[in-house]
């Protein structure tokens, strides 16, 4: 029952994020640069980048399709687990 639980987080957590890529992608750029740079102050300061300037640059489709797969990814793992939990919590066996 912990595995379920710790499966349907990360599952959560994986959806947040792919969601945050698809559909703010700013605010997800802002959190790469900071995990690139290694400070958390490195993404809230007020200089953007040529990336962040232009909102219709070549990367936003990349972006959309990444997080709208890794969102569907998190979707059936998280079904998935909890059919195999369910199904298996039924067993006669």
């Amino acid at each position: 029952m912990i595995g379920l639980l710790l499966i349907d987080a990360a599952a959560g957590l994986a959806f947040l994020a792919g969601f945050h890529l698809a559909f703010r992608r700013k605010a997800a750029r802002r959190w790469l640069a900071a995990i690139k740079v290694g400070s958390p102050a490195a993404g809230r300061s007020g200089e953007q980048g040529p990336a962040l300037q232009n909102k219709d640059d070549e990367a936003a489709p990349v972006f959309l399709m990444l997080g709208v797969m890794v969102m569907a990814f998190a979707f059936t793992a998280a079904t998935f687990a909890n059919l195999i939990a369910y199904y298996s919590a039924n067993s006669p066996n």
